[in-house]
């Protein structure tokens, strides 16, 4: 299948500008040259497929042939189509190889192409302290050159990077550095895209004027280039800007995305391509969705959508299915739309791995993108729900359901690992939970808050009429206040948040006698300790145990099973790599060896190394860490100090849920020192998704870091619950916090709020 991604015609022009040297056509190397040519053919005729094909035959041909030449140039064009189709790691693989072949025969051009592709690759892969140095090698090395198409591509992308990183006056001047190249290259698709991103720019700036002026260079420039697919595609993205913008689209703004998608059209009509046409048409009925031209906007749309089954593109019927939804809930045609909902769902979750995940502008495809069309869905869903009371339960579990298929994504995407959520995909039924526990979803709506609850086979439904927006706010100045440990200034955001996402449900609660909540957070409430919310008597601590779960579907619930000398302890508590010491981690770690028994590393002795040996010797059921750690926005970001460096993300994965002698989950990961930005909520997806990434049933992190001597009392206490064997998980950190903040030295939430249970409760 070919999948969809941004236009070709951005470094493909640096890597296609790249031509072998003369006189290298002999024997075998001229068949090898023939599928080059081939290959790129079909690639700028939109066959992607057929475009990999052919230079995954020349690459063969060359290594039969020995001509690592031709074979760099074949890696590097199979790397960009590996790209565009979402292949990230075969692209990342050809790419290096093309890369480390061009420095070995000092071919200069192909060493600035491949170096800018990898750098693209590593932005669109949002690792962006990897992808800048690249690009500017890209750009500087093709500045030495003289060579304007390299240097234009790699000022493009550039660009897009400062753009997504809050740079814009770098943005502005990399595109016009960027435009200027390509207008010195003589390529003038090139020039219109960097154009096009360039107004893009300038409408998350709120300037229309500045952005319809960029728009109409680049649609008057691709009018004048002979039909092509890459033309095409330009022209599409083109249109696509002026979606960048919130609210009404100017008139000028509107007439030039008009002339870009209808030009487009005409382009697939002369290359009779199905996917154009289906993209143009497609971009054309979404424009008319926004100037409320609703009648041509659903004709537009069916036609797309025929379009896209014609190509075979199950991930364009997807979008036009979400389209065709939007207009019908628009029209007042509530089963209609639900019709289409259900539909573009079911395809999203079927075409989801052949999307790729891609951040051109620094947001999370999943989430940005795709995740509006989970909570319309829901929206519609839970509207139906509260008019028809006789059909609210199957309605009530059907928007639970379609919450839990986004959160499952965005771990996915986060973590960039669609295996992340297999290792304890369970599909526990969620109406087997025991008696006295409450699994509680709030679902975040532009224009309220809705609060789904599920008791055992019961599901209830409560509102609370708060904007996203003013919740957003009001979690963020929560989060800001808790960590102030001099002020109780926290409290007044605090009954807020409990009279929007508590009190609507405090009779039901006590109706069913609930004494356990588990709260499956989405977007911003993710950053927030449920535990010190208050009701002004009381915190929720006082009167609930609390968990969280990124997923309940994700989540396996049963008891502890630890037998003695099971447990991996280790900690730093001297100050290494910049960091300050932590010097009652030793205290903490001698003491939950005393507990559990097992093994205990500390400081030298808790190397990486060591760490994955200990895990391979071993088949522990708890592993409890107590060295700073760090939960970024992205994975990249994310890590676990030990002695020597740090312990990512994918550390832990590799040795604890992959190890030699693990047969099944790790009972409980602790990571007593770590922290999470403030109002950062794809850090706190991570924080949230770390239980599953490493393979664990259970998680105890903290969402920002306090004092070292404070965790050591509340830990001790943790365990202590745990052991007797009478209390859950839960109720055990319940315990532990109410120990501590019975002591007046640790009464202010700042140091018992922040620790959270991820996962099994029990």
């Amino acid at each position: 299948m070919n999948r969809i991604g941004f236009p070709p015609a951005l470094l493909a022009a640096s890597l296609f500008c790249v031509t072998p040297a003369a006189g290298q056509v002999e024997s075998g190397r001229a068949a090898a040259l023939d599928y080059l040519g081939r290959g790129t053919a079909a690639f700028r005729a939109g066959d992607i497929v057929a475009a990999t094909r052919d230079w995954s035959e020349a690459i063969r041909l060359c290594r039969l042939n020995a001509a690592p030449d031709l074979e760099a140039q074949a890696l590097a064009r199979r790397g960009e189509a590996y790209r565009i189709e979402g292949y990230f790691r075969d692209a990342s693989s050809d790419l290096q190889a093309a890369l480390a072949k061009a420095e070995q025969s000092k071919d200069q051009p192909l060493i600035a192409a491949s170096s800018g592709a990898l750098g693209n690759l590593a932005f669109m892969s949002r690792r962006t302290a990897v992808a800048e140095p690249l690009l500017k090698r890209a750009r500087d090395l093709a500045s030495r050159l003289r060579d304007p198409a390299i240097l234009a591509a790699s000022d493009n992308d550039l660009g897009n990077l400062y753009a997504s990183t809050g740079r814009p006056a770098e943005a502005v001047s990399a595109y016009s550095e960027a435009i200027a190249s390509a207008e010195a290259a003589h390529d003038d698709a090139l020039a219109a895209t960097a154009e096009t991103n360039a107004a893009r720019l300038a409408l998350r700036r709120k300037d229309p004027t500045q952005a319809t002026a960029l728009l109409t260079r680049a649609v008057d420039t691709l009018e004048r280039l002979p039909a092509s697919y890459n033309r095409g595609m330009a022209l599409v993205s083109a249109g696509s800007a002026v979606f960048e913008g919130e609210g009404r689209i100017p008139a000028d703004a509107q007439a030039v995305a008009s002339r870009a998608f209808r030009g487009a059209a005409e382009n697939a009509d002369s290359l009779h391509n199905a996917t154009l046409s289906s993209l143009a048409q497609g971009g054309l009925g979404h424009l008319y969705e926004r100037e409320n031209r609703l009648e041509e906007a659903a004709s537009l749309t069916d036609r797309a959508a025929f379009a896209a089954q014609q190509a075979s593109a199950p991930e364009l019927s997807f979008r036009w299915d979400w389209q065709r939804a939007r207009l019908a809930r628009q029209r007042g045609a509530t089963d209609t739309a639900l019709t289409s909902y259900r539909r573009a769902v079911a395809e999203l979750q079927s075409v989801r791995q052949d999307i790729p995940v891609e951040y051109r502008d620094g947001r999370s495809s999943y989430r940005a993108t795709f995740g509006p069309v989970y909570l319309e869905y829901s929206d519609v869903l839970l509207r139906r729900a509260s008019s028809d009371p006789a059909q609210a339960a199957p309605l009530i579990r059907e928007a639970r359901d379609t919450v839990e298929k986004l959160k499952e994504t965005e771990l996915q995407d986060y973590f960039r690992d669609t295996c992340v959520t297999s290792f304890l995909a369970k599909q526990r039924s969620i109406e087997t939970i025991a008696p006295g526990t409450a699994v509680i979803y709030p679902i975040a709506l532009l224009d309220r808050l809705e609060l789904l609850v599920s008791l055992g086979d019961e599901q209830r439904q409560f509102t609370s009429p708060i904007p996203e927006t003013t919740l957003r706010d009001e979690v963020q100045y929560f989060r800001a206040l808790l960590e102030k440990r001099t002020t109780n200034e926290y409290l007044v955001p605090a009954r807020q948040l409990y009279d929007q996402l508590i009190r609507p449900m405090e009779a039901v609660l006590a109706a069913h006698h609930i004494d356990t909540l588990v709260i499956v957070p989405d977007y911003t409430l993710r950053t927030i300790p449920f535990a010190a919310l208050h009701d002004g008597k009381g915190f929720l601590m006082d009167r609930y145990a609390t968990a969280i779960a990124p997923s309940l579907h994700l989540t396996d619930p049963r008891p502890l099973k630890s037998a003695p000398g099971t447990a991996l302890v280790l900690g730093i508590s001297k100050s290494v790599q910049g960091y300050v010491d932590l010097p009652n981690v030793a205290t903490e770690v001698a003491a939950v060896h005393e507990i559990e028994g097992g093994d205990e590393l500390l400081n030298e002795q808790f190397s990486r190394a060591r760490f994955e040996a200990e895990l391979r010797r071993v088949p522990y059921n708890i592993v409890h860490i107590a060295s700073h750690g760090q939960f970024g926005n992205d994975p990249s970001q994310t890590f676990v100090l030990a002695f020597d460096g740090q312990l990512t993300m994918d550390d832990l994965e590799r040795g604890i849920k992959f190890g030699e002698r693990r047969d099944k989950a790790l009972e409980l990961l602790i990571l007593s020192a770590c922290e999470t930005a403030s109002g950062d909520d794809r850090a706190a997806l991570g924080l949230a998704g770390v239980a599953l990434k490493a393979g664990a049933r259970s998680a105890l992190a903290t969402l920002w870091y306090i004092s070292d001597k404070a965790t050591g009392e509340l830990i001790i206490d943790f365990y202590r619950g745990v052991q007797s064997g009478t209390l859950s998980k839960a109720h055990a950190l319940q315990g532990a916090q109410r120990a501590l903040a019975a002591d007046p030295r640790y009464a202010h939430p700042a140091y018992w709020a922040p620790f959270l249970l991820i996962g099994n409760w029990l």
